[in-house]
C-alpha cells in the first residue's frame, strides 16, 4: 500500500477554470453534436450496401480515422451527431460542477433527456450505443445506435451520478435499468464458478478485458445499492477473470485472441481503476495487489520523461487526447491512497494544454512525430477532457473561481 496521503500544497491548478470554461463554451455552442474518428459511414454518399461490406467499410472507417480530418468530413457532407457516450460523459462533468458551485441543473436534466431519447432501439432495459455504424478487424462489429457495454456503462455512470448529486429518482430507475441489461443480455463469454467475463455486445461472445471489468464495477455499485447479492457474485467474478489475465508486467491485452495483443493506455487505466473502483464499492481487498501492481506498471509505461501521456507501451507517438484525458482522471482516482498522484493529474492538465490545446478551447486529437491531427472529436476528445478537467476541478482543495450560480450562458437546443 501507498504511505498515507498528505495534504496536497497544490490548491490550485493555474489555468484550469479558463480551460474548463472556454472547452464547455465550445462543446455547449455545438449543442454537444460535432464529429468522430469512426463517423466516416455516416456520409450520405457512402449509404450504399458496398460501403457496409467488410473490406470497403474497414478501408473507409480506417481512412477517417488515421488521416480524414474536419475538411473531409465536411465535403463529404457528414452531419455533426450527437453520441450517447458523449453526452454521458458530458452529464458526468456537471455532475462534478455542480458540486463545485456552478448552477448547472437545466443542462444536466436537457442531457438526462437527450440521452433517453437516444437509448438503443429495440431493448428492454435501457442501454446505449455509437451513432455511426462500425466495423472492426480486431473487435466487434456495431450497426449505428446497437448497444454495447462500454457505451452504456458510462452512461449510467453518469445517471447514479445525477440521482447522488440532484436527487433524480427517474435517473437512478434508468441506471437499475442498465445493471439489468448488463447481467441479462451481455454474454457471460467465459463463465465458471469463480470468474467471468462479460461480452462487449449481446451479439458476440469477446473476452475484451476492459468492458468486462467495467460491466462488473457497475454491477457491484448497482448491488451495493439496491441489496443485489446477484449482482455483486457477478462482479467479484468478473474481478477474478481481469486479476487472471494479467500480465506479469502488472498490465493487460486488450483482449484474450491472439490479434488483440496490443497494451494502450487509456484501456489499461480503465483496468487498473476498475480493481480500485471495486475495492471501494464492496471494501474487497482480494485484488488489492493486482490494482497496486497495475497502477504502478501504469504510471512507469505509458509516459515519456516530459509527462507526455503516450498511447502504446512501447512507443510514443501518437499521443491522443483521451490518453491525456483518462490520465488525469487515472490519477485524481488514485489520490487517495498515492500522495504523488495528484501531482501528476495536475502535471497531464499542465502537458496537454502547453500541447493538445487548441486556440478556441477544444483539443487536437493527435499528435504524431512529424504532424498533428487537429480535428476536435466530440466524443474521443472534447467530451473526455470535460469530464477530465471538471473533476480536476472538484479534487482541488478550493473551488477554482467557481462561485454559487456561476454558469455559462449558452442555451441548449434540441
Amino acid at each position: 500500500m501507498f504511505p498515507a496521503v498528505k495534504q496536497s500544497a497544490l490548491n490550485e491548478s493555474p489555468g484550469l477554470v479558463p480551460a474548463l470554461e472556454a472547452l464547455r463554451a465550445w462543446i455547449e455552442t455545438r449543442q454537444f453534436a460535432g464529429y468522430e474518428p469512426f463517423d466516416l459511414l455516416n456520409s450520405p454518399y457512402l449509404g450504399g450496401a458496398w460501403a457496409r461490406k467488410p473490406l470497403p467499410s474497414l478501408l473507409l472507417i480506417q481512412s477517417g480515422k488515421r488521416f480524414g480530418g474536419l475538411r473531409l468530413r465536411q465535403s463529404l457532407k457528414i452531419p455533426p451527431s450527437r453520441n450517447p457516450k458523449a453526452l454521458g460523459l458530458c452529464l458526468a462533468a456537471y455532475c462534478d460542477l455542480a458540486q463545485t458551485g456552478y448552477d448547472v441543473s437545466a443542462e444536466a436534466a436537457w442531457l438526462k433527456t437527450e440521452l433517453i431519447r437516444l437509448r438503443s432501439p429495440h431493448e428492454p432495459e435501457f442501454c446505449w450505443g455509437y451513432d455511426w455504424d462500425y466495423m472492426s478487424l480486431r473487435g466487434p462489429r456495431l450497426p449505428a445506435f446497437s448497444p454495447n457495454c462500454i457505451a452504456s456503462y458510462f452512461c449510467a455512470t453518469a445517471m447514479l451520478e445525477m440521482n447522488e448529486v440532484f436527487g433524480d429518482s427517474e435517473a437512478r430507475e434508468i441506471a437499475e435499468s442498465v445493471a439489468r441489461f448488463l447481467a441479462t443480455r451481455l454474454h457471460h463469454s467465459f463463465e465458471s464458478a469463480d470468474e467471468v467475463c462479460f461480452s462487449y455486445t449481446p451479439n458476440d461472445k469477446t473476452l475484451i478485458y476492459n468492458n468486462s471489468a467495467l460491466a462488473g464495477v457497475f454491477l457491484a455499485r448497482a448491488g451495493k445499492l439496491c441489496g443485489n447479492e446477484t449482482y455483486l457474485s457477478l462482479a467479484h467474478k468478473a474481478m477474478v477473470f481481469l486479476q487472471r489475465g494479467q500480465l506479469q508486467t502488472g498490465g493487460w491485452y486488450y483482449g484474450r485472441l491472439r490479434r488483440q495483443r496490443w497494451i494502450d493506455s487509456f484501456h489499461t487505466s480503465y483496468n487498473v481503476c476498475a480493481l480500485l473502483d471495486y475495492q471501494r464499492i464492496t471494501g474487497d481487498p482480494a485484488f488489492e495487489e493486482a490494482m497496486l501492481r497495475g497502477h504502478r506498471y501504469y504510471q512507469t509505461s505509458f509516459f515519456t520523461q516530459e509527462g507526455a501521456p503516450k498511447y502504446f507501451h512501447n512507443r510514443t507517438f501518437p499521443i491522443d487526447i483521451h490518453a491525456c484525458s483518462q490520465a488525469i482522471l487515472h490519477f485524481i482516482a488514485f489520490s487517495s491512497i498515492d500522495p504523488n498522484a495528484l501531482e501528476r493529474a495536475t502535471k497531464t492538465f499542465q502537458w496537454t494544454m502547453r500541447n493538445m490545446a487548441a486556440p478556441d478551447g477544444s483539443f487536437y486529437y493527435q499528435r504524431h512525430r512529424l504532424w498533428t491531427n487537429r480535428a476536435p472529436y466530440m466524443r474521443w476528445g472534447q467530451a473526455w477532457m470535460l469530464r477530465a478537467l471538471a473533476r480536476l476541478l472538484r479534487s482541488s482543495a478550493s473551488p477554482l473561481g467557481a462561485g454559487p450560480g456561476k454558469r455559462l450562458l449558452c442555451p441548449i437546443r434540441p
